[in-house]
């Protein structure tokens, strides 16, 4: 595999009047071909609070009503403000294809850079896989659901569902990987649709809908039936409102497609929390006027489906907001595929995978073949689905543990280094940075924990969380390459150049 390269000490960008950005090899990088109202799109579709929340209202409903799952937001939205705030401010000064991987790599200390940069990249893999497989089983689910509720004598199977998956998959592997250019322009008119949905989802259900519930149900009626205390059920319940603004990421794997990333991508990336937080917090307040059964948005396998059933009585109505959902979180796949297939190709060419060489080269400017690895890990990864629901579901909570790791590691990283290591950067938190990165910090460690109760008491071998089980078995991954000789070969970023 070669000597072990030595560390290389990389410090702050030097001035010289140019834009600063992380390449990789001079003759083989990606075209500029997202304008900023692309990225803000590819963040704010793939954040995309208000519909993707629709799949996960379950848990906070259960554990504290109406008030439980509106003040959840709230406080979720203050919690993943500040990660996302400390963040944005080191995607400003560190723009890379690589996001998260690349930022610790450049605020680590030298002789740690290397392993953890190693690790965040592949955690930063092993997050999209996750999401990924989320979002794509939720729309092969959904459109088998539609199937059911026109059919009252089909019978779903996980099967079924599971080579849905597949056939999604590899459509998405093809649009994404041959027209990149035109996802982000698609991604610019979903990001309107989504808008437009918000305002007419508000209409149809309040206008509609006759029955509303009282003020007082709303926002006074705390009712826990997860089993746990009321205190700890309002913090289950809040980490679970955390699933409301996954994401954060995105646009950071496009800054070296779009112009002047220093101060985009930190745009992309404030916009798509900051209209989160709005519409989702509106969409849900709206949508308790109007619930009459929670026991039956619990325990639906797509529990949108049923808050439309409720709402508004009509399998018509349903059926349209049902199918417009699946555009949305089809459109979430669209993107994850877009940044994991640049996250490892990132990571490639830095010697970071097996054959990385292979991996490294682009196809039509476009990371092809590590947009067509993560299509092959998605395929193995769904078969959890077949296999074991418990299993399943575990993985798919690594989403957010997983992510929310990284993004706050180099911040972590900043408290003990020191704020002065980082580069002149387009958007700067000054002399509240260290304020932010310490709560961010102390944020992540808390919830990380939390990610790992069971949402439902007493616990039972269906209702168990498996996360802390699955994440050891998803390290033990790069654990044997690194080992295995990628300690060897993986050199970390190395080239820093003008564009």
């Amino acid at each position: 595999m070669g000597e072990k390269p030595e560390p290389q000490e990389i410090g702050p960008y030097e001035d010289h009047g140019a834009e600063k950005a992380f390449v990789g090899p001079a003759s083989d990088h990606l075209e500029k071909r997202y304008s900023l109202l692309s990225v803000i799109a590819f963040a704010f579709t793939t954040t995309n609070s208000w519909v993707a929340f629709a799949s996960g209202i379950a848990v906070p409903l259960a554990c504290g009503g109406s008030p439980g799952i509106i003040y959840g937001l709230i406080v979720a939205g203050i919690v993943i403000g500040t990660i996302a705030l400390g963040f944005a401010e080191l995607a400003s000064a560190f723009p890379s294809a690589g996001g998260q991987y690349h930022i610790v790599f450049m605020v680590f200390p030298s002789s740690m850079r290397r392993v953890a940069a190693f690790f965040t990249g592949w955690l930063s893999i092993i997050y999209i896989m996750a999401a990924l497989v989320s979002c794509n089983i939720f729309v092969a689910s959904s459109i088998l659901d539609l199937v059911a509720l026109w059919n009252e004598t089909f019978e779903i199977h996980a099967w079924q569902t599971y080579l849905l998956h597949v056939a999604l998959c590899l459509v998405a592997f093809f649009v994404t990987s041959r027209f990149p250019s035109a996802i982000g322009r698609l991604g610019i008119a979903i990001f309107f649709l989504s808008l437009a949905g918000f305002v007419a989802s508000l209409i149809t259900i309040l206008v509609v809908h006759k029955d509303k519930q009282s003020g007082d149900v709303v926002f006074r009626d705390y009712e826990n039936t997860s089993g746990w205390s009321d205190g700890w059920g309002m913090i289950i319940g809040i980490t679970a409102c955390l699933w409301a603004f996954s994401g954060v990421d995105g646009p950071t794997h496009l800054a070296e497609e779009v112009p002047n990333p220093s101060r985009n991508v930190p745009i992309a990336i404030g916009l798509a929390i900051g209209l989160g937080f709005i519409t989702v917090l509106v969409w849900i307040i709206a949508l308790m006027f109007v619930v009459s059964d929670v026991d039956a948005i619990i325990n639906s396998p797509v529990p949108i489906l049923e808050v439309y059933n409720q709402a508004l009585g009509s399998k018509v109505a349903t059926t349209i907001w049902t199918v417009y959902y699946m555009v949305m979180f089809y459109e979430i796949v669209l993107n994850l595929f877009i940044f994991g297939g640049r996250t490892i190709w990132s990571l490639s060419r830095d010697g970071g995978l097996p054959y990385s060489q292979f991996f490294s080269r682009l196809q039509w400017n476009s990371p092809v073949r590590g947009i067509a690895l993560m299509l092959v890990l998605e395929v193995i990864v769904g078969i959890l689905y077949i296999v074991s629901s418990a299993a399943y579901s575990s993985f798919i909570n690594l989403t957010l543990f997983a992510l929310n790791i990284t993004v706050a590691l180099p911040q972590a990283a900043l408290l003990f280094r020191g704020r002065a290591s980082l580069p002149e950067r387009a958007f700067s938190l000054g002399k509240y940075g260290f304020a932010v990165n310490l709560v961010a910090t102390l944020f992540v460690i808390f919830f990380s924990i939390t990610f790992c109760f069971p949402t439902f008491m007493p616990v039972t071998a269906s209702s168990m969380n498996y996360l802390v089980v699955v994440m050891a078995i998803a390290i033990i991954v790069p654990l044997g390459l690194w080992f295995g000789g990628l300690n060897k070969s993986f050199t970390g970023p190395q080239d820093i150049i003008e564009v």
